[in-house]
Order: structure tokens, then C-alpha cells, then sequence
């Protein structure tokens, strides 16, 4: 029990620092870390957590690469509604196509879906300005997505220390 404890305030302890800090690390999107958490109820007890981590940034990579091909080769908001379904059914296809070499598909969406979150508002206001925020947006969103699958190993090692006790 008490090592549960002590696990819950490590993972308390370093969301907390995560919120304080997301400014400076250009993390605007923290909550996609609270996201990443609920993962381990994806992964289960015994999760490949390696193979989540690394689905989720080729999910963020090939959200960056959407939005780019969106920002430069498309047109515009509010004219570009075929071009963003096109381009967006093009990355989810993608990423079952990749997925077909054991990654896993639910991450990478759960990372494609976290990039495009954090940078839409960008897009669809202010085009010009992903020129210097899509690739910072993009690791901000790894660092959260990835800082949340380490908080859900650290809950899964606290329902474990809790149950078995």
C-alpha cells in the first residue's frame, strides 16, 4: 500500500510539473498527456509500452506531414473542406498501412489525432504562422503523449503494488 502511495505522488508530482512547465516547453497541449494515461487501460496490465511510444510519434509525424501538405499545397480555410478530407482519409490510411508492420494503430491515431488537435486552431486562423509553430508543436506533443504513457507504466505499477497487497 504504501508503495502505491508513493507511486501516486510521483505520477501526481510530475503532472503537476508537466502543467507548470508546458509554456516552457512549448507544450500548450498538455491534457493530451492526461490522454496518453488512459492508454494503459488500452495496453492492459502487460502492455508492449515501446511499441505504443514509438506508433504514437509516427502518428504525430505523419499529422505533421497532413497539416504541412494542408498549409502549402491546398487551399486555404474555408475553402479547402474536400482537400482536408482528402488529405486527412490519406494519413488514416497511411497509418493502417503502417501499422501492418506490428505497429500499433490505436497509438499512432491517438498521436496523429493529438497533433492535429494542437495545431488546428493554428491552421484554420492563422496559416502563416505554422511555419514556425508545426514542428515545436509536434514535439510538444510527443513530449506530452509520451510523459502520459510513463505516468500510465508508473498507475500500472501502483494498481499492481495496491491490488497485491
Amino acid at each position: 500500500m504504501k508503495r502505491g502511495i508513493g507511486l501516486g505522488l510521483i505520477v501526481a508530482l510530475i503532472f503537476s510539473a508537466f502543467v507548470l512547465l508546458k509554456d516552457t516547453l512549448g507544450m500548450s497541449s498538455f491534457f493530451m498527456a492526461a490522454i496518453a494515461m488512459a492508454m494503459y487501460a488500452v495496453l492492459g496490465q502487460v502492455g508492449d509500452y515501446f511499441k505504443a511510444g514509438l506508433s504514437m510519434l509516427v502518428g504525430v509525424i505523419v499529422g505533421l506531414a497532413g497539416i504541412l501538405v494542408l498549409a502549402t499545397k491546398m487551399p486555404l480555410p474555408p475553402n479547402n473542406t474536400v482537400y482536408l478530407a482528402l488529405i486527412c482519409g490519406l494519413s488514416l490510411f497511411v497509418l493502417v498501412i503502417i501499422s501492418t508492420i506490428g505497429l500499433r494503430v490505436d497509438a499512432m491515431f491517438l498521436g496523429w489525432a493529438g497533433y492535429f488537435a494542437s495545431v488546428w486552431s493554428i491552421y484554420t486562423t492563422n496559416v502563416s504562422a505554422l511555419a514556425t509553430e508545426a514542428l515545436s508543436a509536434a514535439v510538444g506533443v510527443s513530449v506530452a503523449l509520451l510523459l502520459g504513457l510513463i505516468m500510465a507504466i508508473i498507475v500500472t505499477k501502483i494498481d499492481r503494488a495496491v491490488v497485491n497487497h
